[in-house]
């Protein structure tokens, strides 16, 4: 039966959708009249697969299977499971009956959902439906999906945060007087294993997820949108609900398409009193034709955020696969973010047209704006040989130097990103040859340089040019102390020379914005390193701090050398003392301060745990998250959210909803700040390898070649692909990647592999060559474990000066695991990891450490839907 049928049949139930506008905005008070009940039809327009594309999916694989013939049509394959297979097949359910013939276990359809929905996005439908929910005509929507399509779009479209009830223990605290928005899932969710949706599953509701459905009606009446009526469970209750009067009293609309097969349970029902049927093109155009005769204009969609997903989400708006467009209000608003998307792009490029401080800006005509406007797109796009043309097109037909600077600094972001670094080193060269004395074009030189040697061969030179810049001095010194830690070092970095060099700097700048106050730190570290000497380098940085505190003590440059000096001390209670200061000089400082301040308070928070005062770090992190709760709720930052992870993991010992935080931070462009710990909570334990993939991709434009493809190949070894690490650790290493650091990722990925020889062969020599301050004691296990593989023997000075070096760190259990001293070794795995949870995740994945060491702590991590500790 199809809704033409129910026209002819009952004339008088048909509604539209302006008539159910009507019903929705007459409401007493500010309580909305109405629930929404949402099916898998919602989830089309999103690329969910529909159940009944997966039942036709299903039908032929199960009936070729059991019969061994080819399937032909759909006639033939339903009769043949309807006389053989009659024990299991439900031909009035199909989806039910045929889901579980074919996944055994709850765990395996979990697996499939989540592969269903996993990396999904809102279509446009959505967008409305939250706005509907912000001007209070709506505030439940109950769901049959999987799918985390609801909340997602709330998290993208609205400053509200809605409670959302995703199995059955959380459903009995929801108050149905609450005017929060509320997603109620009646069947679970991907991320539990108890999701129902077998045949037997879905024959009843829990006993509070009924009951809260019950309760609602009495309040509410219902809207169902993409929803077929197929589960027994929610059929029941529905019938039970319309034969008490005092319950659905605004009645149920129901929303079909004009092709959607009416069931003969939904036929039943829609013939009952205080039961509606509405026509509808789709979930997305009924949704908008609602909001337009309800609120009276379109959607609100040009908030400037800084969202990577909520990007995603509008592009797919505007790509329009469905072909929503054809929909008078879709087509308005699509045709309104396009308009409000190409202001965004001028925008940024007039931003950085002012930025670049051209001699003859008037110069630029509305023709190379476009062009310029067209080259940021293709590269958006990553569509780099048509970009490439574009600008070298654009180059040979402007005169003005300041157009031809743009189009060669799109052409090297264009090489770069391709790693064609000799052509990007070309244009960078004629960008000199057009103005030699601009430092900006000598540093974007020096900056593609991939050796250290000639790097350090170059900055010396431009010493010499630009006497009395700061910025190449400063930069000098950068360049000096990554030479100290790159493959090349031969002991021909004077750190006096280089504290020299910024004090120069700080001569011609004195300001606290030049970075030389910061490289004299840097650099007293490694002059600590290399002289052993711990009280000179405090007594020094106490000194620094000084000079800085005399300009403004309140500065948040002086604040965080503050910060430095408190973790160089391992003193927790003086990191208390700093962060009690930043919450007073929070209240007096200006918004853009504040923020500075926020993600500096953040910053010693996640440095706590090291101090090894699990009490005391805990107690100030909970009060960071109570304290400053609105700023965590409402961040545009992924730091905030990173700090959540590693609080949900280091305390809670909740790894989902670390993951989950991780993921929302990756909506933020600067997450590529904090790449790497963002990647290391996704590696923890089953490896999330499609996220760590996506946030690579995404960081890759703004980090270091070196650190790009270090992570990638730490994915590729969690995917047990060690040829493709190899190359990947040697593709880092060219890239400018600290020579310790490479020793140390390379011979674990040896380890790995069990190629012990190869790491012998690989550190016998290098470990002595490497300069004061790097990573001996990780190269001296990792030697030493390869040694006692093959020869059953180890260096027992060497392992035991792990031990004296380390001061009960990390290393030092691996040394006690070498020496077989089980009861220190075990002690001390205690100690790091009862008072930072995370070491579980990192020491599982250290060869070192049989599994027997850290068995005890697996039966403690447990899932929460609550921070606790």
């Amino acid at each position: 039966m199809k809704i033409s049928d129910l026209i002819e049949q009952m004339p008088s139930k048909r509604r539209t959708l302006k008539d159910l506008a009507t019903y929705i905005k007459t409401k007493s008070g500010n309580s909305p009249n109405y629930s929404m009940f949402l099916g898998a039809g919602a989830s089309v327009t999103s690329g969910i697969s529909s159940g009944t594309q997966l039942v036709e999916e299903w039908r032929k694989e199960i009936y070729e299977l059991s019969s061994s013939c080819t399937f032909t049509d759909v006639r033939t394959a339903r009769q043949y499971l309807i006389e053989k297979e009659s024990s299991w097949y439900d031909p009035t359910n199909e989806y039910s009956s045929l889901f579980q013939k074919k996944f055994d276990l709850p765990s395996q359809r979990r697996r499939f959902v989540e592969k269903q929905v996993d990396s999904k996005l809102p279509s446009i439908g959505y967008s409305y439906l939250v706005s509907l929910f912000q001007s209070a005509y709506l505030d439940t929507v109950f769901t049959t999906n999987f799918d985390d399509l609801i909340n997602e779009a709330f998290y993208q479209f609205s400053r509200e945060r809605p409670t959302l009830c995703a199995h059955d223990s959380s459903i009995k605290g929801v108050s149905v007087n609450s005017s929060r928005p509320k997603i109620i899932k009646v069947h679970g969710d991907y991320l539990f294993d108890s999701i129902k949706s077998t045949l037997n599953e879905t024959e009843s509701l829990e006993i509070n997820t009924r009951e809260k459905l019950i309760e609602f009606t009495k309040k509410y009446g219902m809207i169902f949108i993409g929803y077929a009526g197929n589960d027994r469970s929610i059929i029941d209750v529905i019938n039970y609900l319309l034969r008490q009067d005092e319950f659905l009293g605004n009645g149920i609309y129901w929303c079909i398409r004009k092709d959607d097969e009416i069931n003969p349970d939904l036929h039943k029902i829609l013939k009952r009193e205080r039961v509606y049927y509405v026509e509808i093109d789709g979930f997305d155009e009924a949704l908008a034709e609602l909001h337009y005769c309800i609120i009276g204009e379109g959607l609100s969609l040009e908030s400037n955020f800084k969202s990577t997903k909520r990007e995603s989400m509008l592009a797919n708006f505007i790509e329009d696969s469905y072909k929503l467009s054809q929909n008078t209000y879709i087509c308005q608003d699509i045709d309104k973010l396009k308009n409000h998307t190409n202001r965004l792009d001028i925008s940024n490029l007039i931003n950085e047209l002012s930025s670049e401080n051209y001699v003859n800006s008037t110069g630029f005509t509305e023709v190379d704006f476009r062009n310029l406007l067209s080259l940021d797109m293709l590269l958006k796009n990553k569509k780099f040989d048509e970009a490439e043309k574009e600008a070298i097109k654009s180059l040979s037909l402007c005169s003005s130097d300041d157009l031809k600077n743009s189009y060669l600094s799109r052409l090297i972001a264009i090489y770069h990103q391709q790693e064609k670094f000799d052509l990007a080193l070309e244009q960078a060269e004629i960008i000199i040859e057009m103005d030699e004395y601009s430092v900006k074009n000598n540093l974007r030189k020096l900056s593609l340089l991939r050796d250290s040697i000639k790097k350090m061969e170059f900055i010396t030179i431009l010493l010499d040019k630009f006497k009395y810049s700061c910025d190449i001095k400063n930069q000098f010194v950068i360049e000096s102390l990554n030479h100290r830690s790159s493959k090349n070092f031969k002991s021909d970095v004077n750190l006096d020379n280089l504290m020299k060099k910024l004090e120069m700097s700080l001569n011609i700048n004195p300001s606290l914005e030049n970075m030389a106050w910061e490289l004299t730190q840097r650099t007293l570290e490694a002059i600590k390193h290399t002289n052993d000497n711990s009280k000179e380098y405090k007594d020094e940085l106490c000194k620094l701090i000084d000079r800085m505190g005399q300009k403004n003590p309140h500065h948040i440059n002086t604040l965080e050398m503050r910060m430095k000096a408190c973790i160089n001390d391992a003193d927790i209670d003086k990191a208390i003392e700093l962060l009690k200061e930043l919450d007073d000089i929070y209240k007096i400082s200006s918004n853009k301060k504040r923020e500075s301040l926020f993600e500096l308070m953040i910053s010693i928070n996640r440095k706590l745990p090291s101090f090894r005062n699990r009490d005391k770090a805990l107690e100030c992190s909970k009060d960071l998250l109570e304290k400053y709760n609105d700023k965590f709720e409402k961040t545009e930052s992924a730091l905030p959210h990173l700090f959540r992870a590693e609080y949900y993991v280091t305390y809670d010992r909740d790894l989902r909803m670390a993951k989950e935080s991780i993921i929302k931070a990756m909506e933020h462009d600067d997450v590529c700040n904090w790449a790497q710990s963002c990647l290391d909570i996704l590696m923890y334990e089953t490896p999330d390898l499609n996220n760590g993939e996506k946030l690579l991709e995404k960081c890759k434009p703004d980090i270091k070649d070196s650190s790009y493809y270090l992570m990638k190949s730490q994915i590729h070894i969690e995917m047990k692909d060690f040829e493709e690490a190899n190359k990947l650790i040697e593709k880092s290493l060219s890239s400018g990647l600290n020579y310790d650091d490479y020793l140390i990722n390379k011979s674990y990925i040896y380890l790995h592999e069990d190629a012990n020889q190869k790491v012998l062969n690989l550190l016998s020599n290098e470990i002595s060559e490497l300069a004061p301050g790097s990573g001996k004691e990780a190269l001296i296990v990792n030697k030493e474990l390869a040694n006692k593989r093959i020869t059953g023997k180890i260096n027992k000075i060497d392992v035991q000066n792990v031990v004296g070096r380390d001061k009960k760190g990390p290393a030092s259990v691996a040394a006690h695991i070498l020496l077989d001293e089980e009861i220190p070794a075990r002690r001390l795995l205690d100690e790091i990891i009862n008072n930072d949870f995370s070491y579980y995740y990192t020491f599982m994945r250290w060869p070192v450490i049989p599994n027997k060491y850290l068995d005890k702590y697996s039966s403690s991590c447990f899932v929460s839907d609550k921070m606790t500790a």
